[in-house]
């Protein structure tokens, strides 16, 4: 099971929405991805913990009961300077511009692909320096900032590819993924060809196995893969 060096501890998302169902969902599905979470769905009681706080990174929505999510945001980015994607079923050209001229890092419209939600969440978390624990299971050491992938201080060689795959799994701490879910993760798209992954991972099984771990990734038959 990967377990995270000690050191710095795991970035905290604050997910801010009135929807609870989604919140909910989307803070399930970050800290299946080895994030910290809290959930708000008032926008009152969201600026107060922003301030109290201090997360990493707020997933904000813009219609919220009390506060406003563009006010909420102006607040986080340019008072705090906390890194801010907003969602919101708000999807007009101006409506994006309005949050991004406030300096948010993203915006996401909804429906939410919680996939391509994750893949976002990582890339502003590796711009603004939060992404910084490498992950370990036993002698493997992953380093997500440089897709450093050793074995006992030597390099496994993994190409971007690879080392997304890999880390994938580690964060999923021994659950199964499935290809598609795969495919979302490391290629960004909902498109199912499960030859590219099974190629990918081939490739990934040599590497291990040249290093030294056999046997680390497990396919589960018509499903997908986990780590031991």
């Amino acid at each position: 099971m990967a377990q995270a060096a000690a050191g710095k501890t795991k970035p905290r998302i604050l997910v801010v929405d009135d929807e609870v169902g989604l919140a909910t969902e989307i803070s399930v599905a970050l800290r299946a991805a080895g994030y910290s979470t809290r959930v708000e769905t008032d926008g009152n009681q969201a600026l107060k913990m922003i301030e109290a706080t201090r997360p990493e990174l707020v997933l904000l929505d813009i219609m919220l009961p009390g506060v406003d999510g563009l006010t909420i945001g102006k607040t986080a980015i340019k008072d705090l300077g906390i890194p801010v994607i907003f969602m919101s079923a708000l999807d007009s050209t101006q409506d994006k511009l309005a949050g991004l001229n406030l300096g948010a890092d993203d915006y996401v419209a909804k429906p939410i692909l919680i996939g391509e939600l994750l893949l976002r969440v990582r890339a502003v978390l590796r711009r603004t320096g939060s992404l910084s624990v490498p992950i370990r299971i036993g002698g493997l050491e992953l380093v997500e900032e440089d897709y450093s992938a050793t074995i006992d201080g030597k390099s496994l060689g993994l190409t971007k590819t690879e080392f997304r795959l890999l880390a994938e799994l580690a964060n999923a701490k021994g659950r199964v993924l499935t290809k598609n879910f795969l495919l979302t993760q490391v290629w960004g798209y909902e498109a199912y060809e499960p030859n590219l992954v099974e190629v990918h991972m081939s490739s990934l099984r040599k590497k291990l196995t040249a290093g030294g771990i056999d046997e680390l990734i497990a396919t589960k038959r018509g499903v997908g893969y986990l780590i031991k």
